[in-house]
């Protein structure tokens, strides 16, 4: 039986640029930056798809005060066990959130083993729930607790903390 899984990923990955071409106001948009099926010259996608893991680049553009002035660039890393392992996700562009920690980690539950991932989860889900944590952060599930603090007891600092890390770090929106 032939191997499924750069089947799945091709798909996704094409699921994922929908996301940028929705015209639904309601929906969540990302913008995939770099793909396998950009990668030609390796050989086919299938085969870069089938590769030991497979890196996609994309940015997420929330929709919250602040966060909505720019994009931001996150890493989905699919593993040799995905799709029956959920997939590595990290911000690659700095953003001043209680979510999200230094190195760009963050704690968003369907990824991070408390068995809502599945085999059959849509990393567009993914997506939107990590949109959906940036807009509504769970401070209850901050990774970083300064800011965690700071959010709940100090919202006009955080503000201004995060708007001016929007600033200096955010990416275009198109």
């Amino acid at each position: 039986m032939a191997d499924a899984r750069p089947k799945r990923v091709l798909n996704e990955i094409q699921k994922l640029q929908a996301l940028a071409t929705n015209n639904d106001p309601s929906s969540v948009k990302f913008l995939l930056d770099k793909s396998p099926l950009d990668d030609q010259s390796s050989g086919s996608q299938a085969a870069t798809a089938s590769s030991a893991s497979t890196i996609i680049l994309g940015r997420i553009l929330p929709n919250s005060d602040i966060f909505n002035q720019a994009a931001f660039q996150i890493e989905i890393k699919l593993t040799s066990e995905y799709p029956f392992k959920a997939p590595e996700v990290r911000f690659i562009t700095p953003i001043y959130h209680p979510s999200v920690d230094k190195d760009g980690k963050i704690c968003v539950d369907i990824i991070n083993g408390d068995g809502k991932y599945k085999a059959t989860t849509p990393l567009t889900s993914i997506i939107k729930d990590i949109v959906d944590l940036i807009d509504n952060p769970q401070i209850d599930h901050s990774v970083n607790a300064d800011i965690g603090a700071e959010y709940v007891s100090n919202r006009a600092e955080f503000n201004r903390k995060a708007l001016e890390s929007v600033k200096k770090d955010g990416l275009p929106r198109q």
